[in-house]
């Protein structure tokens, strides 16, 4: 065999290599590509993005690739990766993650699924209507039940510190509840805004002057600042409620949703508008379970005693 022929056969070989490899890489026509933009990095955020992983890569294995973005709290950001979201073409659907996330998506997204999940408000925020390509899980705590527990908590109280963000729409809706739910035990309440991250400290050291605890929202800026709000509040030796789980700096009461559980039920909403066909107006919205955590050390250190009425109804830490 001459050496052309030999370079020949080593081509061709070369080349039928590159087009098995080719088309072995090649998405099937059920592959499926999910947007996912989440707001911020806090552990409730984080666990319904880790939740809805995990049930989506359940429901489609390997047909299932994830863009993950994360705005770094910045709705400017969240609006650019929902611009370049909208412009991949190969994106079959989206995952938004926070309040936040869900509104830039819908700026942009009129003709792909949307799910969210750790949304406070979706009807209020008009993310529903005739025809609407958005569903997913809501994070409304049961607010009612919070102050009650906090009133058998701390039968004694008399004023809170409420800390939040007054320019996030999921906090607002929160704290017009817990006025209504405090003004029904005479408990006196006092507002302490942050509009950002460098506000937290301030606010929080005002807060901690003026009340007995501190209550804080679902709320992305406190949330991800929550740090220096429990350091400041062990110094001035306040109790702090928040309305969200699974926070590594923990406070005398976690009480929220279940992140996690938000996140594969949005998972299982994605599975039925893509794979099942069903339109996001007929996906009914979700609400995942609520947790109550009540940490034992953070009892002893500011002399509070669990009371038997809510032994069944808490899970201590």
């Amino acid at each position: 065999m001459s050496k052309k022929m030999i370079l020949l056969l080593l081509s061709l070989v070369g080349i039928l290599a590159a087009v098995i490899m080719l088309k072995r890489s090649k998405p099937t026509d059920d592959h499926i590509t999910i947007g996912l933009l989440q707001f911020a990095s806090f552990p409730p955020l984080d666990e319904a993005k880790e939740g809805f992983i995990a049930q989506v890569k359940k429901d489609f294995g390997n047909k299932v690739t994830i863009i993950e973005q994360n705005a770094q709290g910045s709705v400017t950001q969240a609006q650019a990766i929902a611009s370049s979201f909208k412009a991949n073409g190969s994106i079959t659907g989206f995952y938004a993650i926070a309040t936040p996330a869900v509104q830039a998506l819908k700026s942009e997204i009129k003709d792909r699924p949307i799910a969210f999940a750790a949304v406070t408000d979706p009807v209020g925020l008009h993310l529903r209507g005739p025809d609407s390509n958005i569903t997913g899980a809501t994070d409304m705590a049961d607010i009612e039940k919070q102050i009650r527990i906090l009133k058998e908590l701390m039968p004694d109280i008399k004023k809170v510190a409420i800390l939040y963000n007054p320019g996030e729409s999921n906090s607002v809706i929160l704290v017009k509840k817990m006025k209504v739910e405090l003004a029904k035990y005479d408990i006196l309440f006092q507002d302490n805004g942050a509009n950002s991250q460098s506000d937290v400290a301030a606010a929080t050291l005002h807060a901690v002057q003026n009340a007995q605890a501190i209550l804080i929202p679902t709320d992305n800026t406190i949330s991800s600042a929550f740090p220096i709000v429990k350091q400041i509040a062990d110094k001035a030796k306040i109790p702090l409620i928040i309305t969200w789980t699974g926070e590594k700096e923990i406070p005398l009461m976690q009480f929220g949703v279940d992140y996690t559980q938000s996140g594969v039920q949005a998972a299982e909403l994605v599975k039925q508008m893509i794979a099942d066909g069903i339109k996001p107006w007929d996906t009914p919205l979700v609400a995942p379970n609520s947790k109550v955590f009540i940490s034992s050390e953070e009892l002893k250190k500011h002399g509070i005693n669990l009371p038997e009425s809510l032994k069944q109804e808490v899970t201590l830490l």
